[in-house]
């Protein structure tokens, strides 16, 4: 029998540093579980402060008191308030859907997995959760911070201080609308006043309330509005932001063989909308999305409509995971 071979100074090196990246990955998922909160009342005093500063400061400007206008300004200002307010608490209080402890994935319709690999799903992702030891749904996904398979997770938001997922994801996009609603209209009303506190001496006191709620809803509407962009862009295409990168390397495999590959989530813009947005047992008119609501979200997060149950057989191009790929080592896209 041949000896081992002795381990050199570089598979020495490798290995202590790949000690290192996942202890200080664990450190981090432990820092952001435990600051969590504090990210929660950051947030909250920074929209509070700007309310204030709008109410105190600003509406006397735009509008005279007993004025119709007055009442215009004060009705639209609460509405914006109030739909922040909801979507934002309703996101962080929610929790996003994890699997269930009765999750049978015999129970899983034809088209879901995976053609070349039995242990994956359609989209290359696994089946088989190896931390929480039980089977993953589709489109689910293990968060290290809420140490928990998230139902169609997107992403950990600190700001939230939890994951953004099947149950939590519309009013997530909600809150990201309206709080970049409400950064507009507070630059619009809040202008004139800024700038004119810019000429105004140093140390009065509604000079910098002013100044740095203006700033503040200019930096957040910016922000946050690069953020809902994204997030519209998602919903329009049927993916997540971890899905994102997954279809990205497909889509490079198929250019790559000549072919073009499909997104079998992606059942059409105004149909992944309503998947989204819409609640209750049937998708309701377009003006209801954007409302609150205490219904829950459309379906049930460990199943979703394939593009092939919606289209015609003949409107379905063949995906490239389906062909048998150039090049061995690549296996639905991913690099083995």
């Amino acid at each position: 029998m041949a000896e081992p071979k002795p381990r050199t100074f570089k598979r020495v090196c490798f290995k202590l540093l790949e000690t290192c990246i996942f202890a200080s990955m664990g450190v981090i998922d432990n820092a952001l579980r435990i600051i969590g909160p504090f990210f929660v009342l950051f947030a909250v005093t920074l929209i509070s402060g700007v309310i204030w500063a709008w109410f105190k400061y600003i509406l006397d400007t735009v509008a005279d008191p007993g004025t119709p206008m007055r009442y215009v300004h004060i009705t639209i200002a609460c509405t914006l308030i109030f739909n922040v307010a909801w979507n934002y608490f309703r996101t962080v209080f929610v929790s996003p859907g994890q699997t269930p402890d009765e999750y049978d994935q015999n129970d899983i319709e034809t088209g879901v997995v995976s053609k070349l690999d039995p242990g994956k799903f359609w989209d290359g992702f696994g089946r088989f959760c190896k931390k929480c030891r039980k089977p993953k749904p589709p489109r689910a996904h293990h968060c290290s911070i809420c140490r928990k398979c998230v139902l169609k997770m997107d992403h950990h938001c600190p700001w939230v201080a939890t994951c953004v997922g099947h149950r939590n994801y519309r009013t997530f996009y909600l809150f990201m609308f309206w709080l970049w609603t409400g950064c507009v209209y507070v630059m619009c009303t809040m202008g004139p006043a800024f700038l004119s506190n810019l000429h105004r001496k140093r140390g009065q006191r509604e000079n910098g309330a002013v100044v740095f709620s203006f700033i503040l809803a200019f930096s957040v509407s910016i922000a946050v509005g690069l953020l809902l962009s994204w997030h519209t862009y998602l919903i329009a295409t049927a993916q997540t932001t971890i899905e994102w990168y997954n279809n990205h390397m497909f889509k490079q495999e198929a250019r790559k063989r000549g072919t073009k590959w499909v997104n079998q989530w992606d059942i059409g813009i105004i149909a992944n909308f309503a998947l989204v947005l819409s609640t209750g047992d049937k998708p309701k008119n377009f003006i209801f999305w954007f409302l609150p609501s205490l219904d829950p979200p459309q379906g049930d997060g460990l199943s979703f409509p394939l593009r092939g149950h919606v289209l015609k057989e003949e409107e379905v191009p063949m995906a490239p995971l389906d062909l048998q790929p150039s090049n061995p080592m690549v296996v639905e896209g991913r690099t083995e």
